[in-house]
């Protein structure tokens, strides 16, 4: 039977798929084709044959981490006869078109007029179960020729990262034709000049993966809800990584990180955030300087010319003056970042503003716009921290080793709300002095039931620290007191 010339109806992909896998593929089968409507398959099929040549014959590296290695794409069943090979992709291509099976599309819902298609063809289907949101033990899958068709186009609107591949789906779809704008553009660019036709975000840590994106997206102003997969379909451990960040923590970041390193490294207060981003990139997961390697200068008279003196000791050059000086700021997304990776994964953040004494001011926008805390809860504990000011008698070091450090050495709800009723004791004994708190203010806004106590100890700190001025001194002994904090606070 040879392919119908025209269909009875139109093949639409201008729908979202439920399934993130068939979407993803949907969305970079519009982009590469420029069209999401065609008249009948054999046009449609111009398409997949462009799309399996470039797979077949050129170089798209780590594919099979989305096809299975038995797929037609990848098996070494047609050794290096790569026209073999494109043929017989074809071939499964016209068979799967001709078949007509009743039921339900696995991923749109779509009734009869199905096509029986295998784990060699849809991805993440072997290995640890339910790694596709299917049943491991289902060896066929019924789907309509549409989600079928997205399916092979799915790895060309995803990028390379982790040694894996990552791809997202937002609820937003400017921010899908974003994404697939940019990997379809790459994609085209890259078979021109004849390297990996697959997108390659050059970042190898998931979370930085994650933010660099966001960054993009805000500078477009575009924000929404986005999933983000992480993908492996190696048959013996297919698995799948998802994390998902709400509109909320998108619009945080434009509020606080305007356009990023774009041109200089930021120095002032509005631009509070990029510093701290800068600031953990710069140094490794132990808190010291990264540092690279750079021979010493050594005059060579005979010529006249300064040479790398390769058996003199090498020189350590801060990671700072080298991004700097490179004006690469971007870079910086190759390092583990624990702050990224905390906002990323929607850890708590406040440990890392306690211990880099950031501003109310950040800490503030934080509280509200990612934390969602209360209003009346927030003025209360900023009421806390300025009224214990009252017991600073212009002598930082003692207000810090008497009433800081004490808040800083808690260990429990219990232990904090006796050093806090110990510093009321105080603050009454002084005349006309503000009352610390309300016992309604304990209950309900310092610490009330189901609330994180250490939550409070720590917004206090940040509140406490703006305030006060640190000498070395006083720096040695908080951080003997903090040595035991890391930075994946929950």
């Amino acid at each position: 039977m040879e392919l119908e010339e025209k269909s009875l109806f139109t093949l639409d992909f201008s729908k979202p798929v439920g399934d993130p896998m068939v979407e993803i593929g949907r969305l970079g089968l519009v982009e590469f084709c420029g069209k999401d409507k065609f008249e009948s398959f054999e046009e449609l099929r111009l398409q997949v044959k462009k799309l399996f040549n470039i797979y077949t014959f050129k170089t798209s590296g780590r594919i099979g981490q989305v096809f299975s290695s038995n797929s037609k794409f990848t098996h070494n069943s047609t050794g290096k006869n790569l026209n073999e090979r494109l043929k017989q992709s074809l071939e499964l291509y016209d068979e799967l078109i001709k078949e007509s099976y009743d039921g339900y599309c696995l991923s749109c819902g779509k009734k009869d007029n199905l096509c029986s298609v295998s784990k060699t063809i849809f991805p993440l289907t072997t290995g640890n179960s339910n790694a596709n949101f299917t049943s491991n033990f289902s060896n066929k899958f019924l789907m309509c020729k549409e989600c079928m068709t997205s399916l092979f186009y799915a790895p060309i609107n995803m990028q390379k990262t982790t040694g894996r591949m990552g791809f997202m789906i937002s609820n937003n779809e400017e921010i899908n034709k974003f994404w697939s704008e940019e990997n379809i553009d790459e994609f085209n660019a890259n078979i021109v000049k004849n390297m990996d036709s697959l997108v390659d975000s050059k970042i190898n840590i998931f979370e930085n993966f994650i933010y660099n994106l966001i960054e993009e997206l805000q500078e477009e102003e575009l924000f929404g809800d986005i999933t983000f997969y992480l993908i492996s379909n190696i048959d013996i451990d297919s698995n799948i990584e998802m994390i998902h960040i709400s509109e909320k923590n998108m619009r945080f970041i434009n509020r606080v990180a305007p356009k990023f390193f774009t041109t200089k490294l930021t120095t002032t207060a509005s631009d509070e955030w990029n510093n701290l981003i800068f600031r953990y990139s710069s140094k490794d997961k132990s808190g010291k300087f990264r540092t690279r390697n750079e021979p010493k200068k050594v005059l060579d008279k005979t010529k006249n010319i300064w040479i790398d003196d390769k058996e003199k000791s090498p020189t350590k050059i801060k990671f700072e003056e080298d991004v700097i000086e490179k004006k690469n700021y971007k870079s910086t997304m190759k390092f583990f970042n624990p702050l990224i990776s905390n906002f990323i994964q929607g850890k708590s953040l406040l440990g890392i503003f306690k211990r880099s004494h950031t501003s109310w001011h950040l800490t503030e926008i934080y509280l509200k716009d990612i934390v969602e805390m209360r209003e009346e809860r927030l003025v209360a504990l900023k009421k806390v921290a300025d009224n214990l000011q009252v017991l600073n008698n212009n002598d930082d070091k003692e207000f810090i080793r008497k009433v800081v450090f004490p808040i800083e050495k808690t260990k429990s709800q219990s232990e904090l709300r006796t050093r806090l009723r110990e510093f009321m004791r105080k603050l009454l004994a002084k005349p006309d002095k503000p009352l610390l708190f309300t016992a309604d203010e304990m209950v309900l806004q310092i610490l009330p039931n189901g609330e994180s106590w250490y939550e409070t100890k720590d917004i206090l700190l940040i509140a406490l620290y703006e305030k006060l001025s640190f000498d070395e001194e006083i720096e040695d002994e908080l951080a003997k007191l903090t040595i035991n904090e890391g930075d994946n606070d929950e």
